[in-house]
This record gives C-alpha cells, sequence and structure tokens, in this order.
C-alpha cells in the first residue's frame, strides 16, 4: 500500500547518484520517506525535499560481510542484485547536509560487519532519532519486516504532523 521507487546507483560520483535520487523525490506529491543503505546514506543527505531521512548503516565491503545473519537463499538474491562500483563513488562530501534540517531516524546495525556499530554510532548522533536493531549489515535482506515496520511508523508520523 505504499509507493515506493528505487532508483539506480553508482552512476560514476556521489553528484550523479544525488542527482537521480533528487529525480525521484521530486516526482512524489509530497515529501516522501527517503532511505539509504550503505553508500546510499551519503547519497540521501544531499537531497532536498525528503518528508524523513532514514539511514540504514554506509559502505560495501567484501562478500560475508554484508549478509552474513541472511538465510543463504536471500543472500545469494541480495548478491545478484549487487552492482560494480564505478571509481570515486562513496568518495567526497554531500554539497548539502539534509540530517541538519529534515527529521532523520539512523538505525545502527549491531551485528555489522561492514561497518563497525561504534561508527554508526558517532554518525547516528547527528539525527533526530537513532534505533538500534540486532541485525548485520542488510536488515532488508533477512529482517525486511523491520525495515517495513519503520517506514510505516515514519509514514504515519509524517501525516501526523500537518
Amino acid at each position: 500500500g505504499v509507493e515506493v521507487v528505487v532508483p539506480e546507483l553508482h552512476r560514476g560520483s556521489l553528484r550523479e547518484d544525488t542527482r537521480v535520487v533528487q529525480e525521484a523525490v521530486d516526482g512524489f506529491g509530497v515529501a516522501p520517506v527517503v532511505v539509504g543503505h550503505s553508500y546510499g546514506g551519503s547519497v540521501i543527505t544531499g537531497v532536498r525535499g525528503a518528508g524523513h531521512l532514514v539511514y540504514l548503516a554506509a559502505f560495501v565491503l567484501d562478500a560475508g560481510v554484508l549478509y552474513d545473519d541472511c538465510p543463504a537463499p536471500l543472500a545469494r538474491r541480495a548478491v545478484g542484485l549487487l552492482r560494480e562500483q564505478g571509481p570515486g563513488c562513496g568518495r567526497g562530501v554531500p554539497e548539502r547536509q539534509g540530517w541538519r534540517t529534515t527529521p532523520s531516524t539512523y538505525v545502527v546495525c549491531a551485528r555489522d560487519r561492514a561497518i563497525d556499530p561504534g561508527v554508526q554510532r558517532r554518525m547516528a548522533a547527528r539525527c533526530g532519532e537513532v534505533r538500534e536493531w540486532p541485525t548485520g549489515h542488510s536488515p532488508f535482506v533477512g529482517r525486511p519486516e523491520l525495515v517495513v515496520g519503520l517506514v510505516r511508523e515514519v509514514l504515519a508520523g509524517i501525516g501526523g504532523r500537518g
């Protein structure tokens, strides 16, 4: 019952990836919830017009790190969706820091083997709300109900602000 758009990233630069996500945000009639996972967290930080930003960890590392707590069939499927990361992706600082002006939630993945949970907690301190889940780097694969529940909760909160 929720419209979802998933822009494809890794277009060669953070600026280009942010542009693609910005176009998706601009295409909504209302300020959407924008979820960024891994490198996507850097991308959503530069977006204007979001109703809420949800950050799920950051950066992509070697195999066995991203999906370590996911059932094997789901992990294989998720690996099949990975795309090559071009030179320059993941480097740089977004031109704006959306978390300064847009309500935001950071999800610390406490069993993450890609980004140390301590590092996540330091980044999370910049956001308005922090959640901590007992998951690895990719909860949307192994525990999608957590992500769906959070997005529904954020959407309900946005609706209650008006």
